[in-house]
């Protein structure tokens, strides 16, 4: 735009050095066509230091192969006319790679393999999201380039994830431990994408890119392996399941126990509590009660057991 400012400015001036060889129906022609360009301009020279970048990117202004060191923010900026302005994204994207084919950034199969601490060669499918750090945008432009996915996001990411999938057993990595491998990995990334970008930083207080998660789509066990795997698995449920059942039981054989023990202690402190004095008072009142109710009654005089008369009523009224 500003290189149409200045021919519109050379193209005024020439058209105000014609009007003095021309007459003046044409002078008038040409006056017009001069006005023309002084608009067109103007007009250019303003739009050529107003530049607006995207929503959730960074403008990176580079003024005849020098990139500038401040970013320009998203919406309306002042720039150096002269300046071409790259915007670049600061959202987070994610990078994939799968075996299917149309899934992954590369067509075909593009999953990791790599080999499991007990001896496995195993493919994994991954997907990194990652954002570029804001404030590091022009830096990395200038060290990295544009292209930063396939430079720098790409191998340190395949390193990191046959780095971490070391540390793991086939087992681990396909059920167990898996989220904590989806962790190392993201602490290795992280680390690798450091060293990286170090060997470009003389200061060492540039971050480049935030990894916020690196995610474990598939893990690609042979057949064979993936059924010893589930086998085992089931296994250990039955045998957890198992050893519920027996606590559970463990547990109702105590209360069992304990209630039968309950039981015996209160007969115990009941028949401790009885003596022949009780039972022989209890005896007599019996005697006296049924003694004084209205009802026809058999007496028999002279229980051998207990001195007391046995009274036994008839039934009737």
């Amino acid at each position: 735009m500003i290189w149409l400012a200045i021919l519109s400015v050379i193209a005024a001036f020439a058209l105000r050095a014609l009007r003095g060889w021309t007459g003046e129906p044409t002078a008038r022609l040409v006056r017009g066509l001069s006005n023309a360009a002084w608009a067109c301009a103007v007009l250019a020279l303003a739009l050529s230091v107003l530049r607006v970048v995207p929503a959730g990117h960074v403008g990176v202004p580079v003024v005849f192969g020098r990139v500038q060191e401040r970013g320009l923010r998203e919406g309306l900026s002042l720039v150096n006319p002269f300046a071409v302005v790259h915007p670049m994204t600061v959202r987070t994207e994610t990078y994939t790679m799968s075996s299917v084919h149309d899934e992954g950034a590369v067509k075909g199969d593009d999953s990791i393999l790599c080999l499991s601490a007990d001896g496995l060669m195993m493919p994994l499918d991954v997907t990194v999201a990652y954002r570029v750090h804001g404030p590091d945008v022009p830096w990395l432009y200038r060290n990295i380039g544009p292209d930063y996915v396939e430079k720098v996001v790409r191998p340190a990411g395949r390193t990191a994830v046959r780095e971490a999938t070391a540390g793991f057993t086939a087992q681990e990595s396909y059920s167990s431990r898996r989220e904590q491998l989806a962790q190392r990995m993201n602490e290795l990334l992280t680390a690798r994408l450091q060293d990286l970008l170090g060997q470009h930083d003389d200061f060492g207080h540039r971050r480049g890119f935030l990894i916020e998660q690196v995610m474990i789509r598939n893990v690609q066990l042979p057949a064979k392996v993936k059924d010893a795997i589930e086998e085992k698995l089931s296994a250990e449920q039955q045998a957890l399941r198992m050893r519920f059942v027996l606590e559970r039981e463990r547990q109702e054989a105590e209360r069992k126990r304990i209630e039968a023990r309950g039981i015996a202690d209160f007969q115990h402190i009941v028949s401790a509590g009885i003596s022949e004095q009780l039972l022989a008072w209890k005896g007599i009142e019996a005697t006296e009660q049924l003694a004084r109710s209205d009802n026809a009654k058999v007496v028999v005089i002279g229980n051998p057991k207990n001195g007391l008369p046995l009274i036994l009523p008839t039934g009737r009224d």
